[in-house]
């Protein structure tokens, strides 16, 4: 089973300190609080290297976001304990005041 979310970064953080603080900070700390992934990985977008190919006549611009999150489960057993395991309170606080040091969380 796998989880994606599309995450975006604080207004006034740039894309290397977002970067920086998920990859020091926040994922060992997903990692230690929730250990029932099987794969966890954070795909980053360079807005700096748009894809804008000849042949489409319009570009959208850049995506609204700065990191593709995935993360996926080999049992459906451990996908359910990595989901209970989000809904207990004290890890979602944890997990809440981390991201509000970085992510913008009205956009996830």
């Amino acid at each position: 089973m796998k989880v994606i979310c599309l995450l975006k970064r604080k207004p006034g953080i740039s894309a290397e300190e977002f970067r920086d603080y998920y990859e020091r900070h926040h994922a060992p700390l997903a990692l230690r609080l929730l250990p029932y992934f099987s794969d966890y990985r954070r795909n980053y977008i360079r807005h700096d290297l748009a894809y804008e190919p000849d042949h489409i006549e319009t570009h959208p611009g850049p995506p609204n976001y700065d990191v593709v999150m995935e993360f996926s489960c080999p049992t459906r057993e451990d996908h359910a304990a990595l989901m209970a395991a989000m809904a207990d309170p004290e890890i979602g606080r944890l997990l809440a005041e981390d991201e509000e040091k970085f992510m913008d969380r009205d956009a996830m």
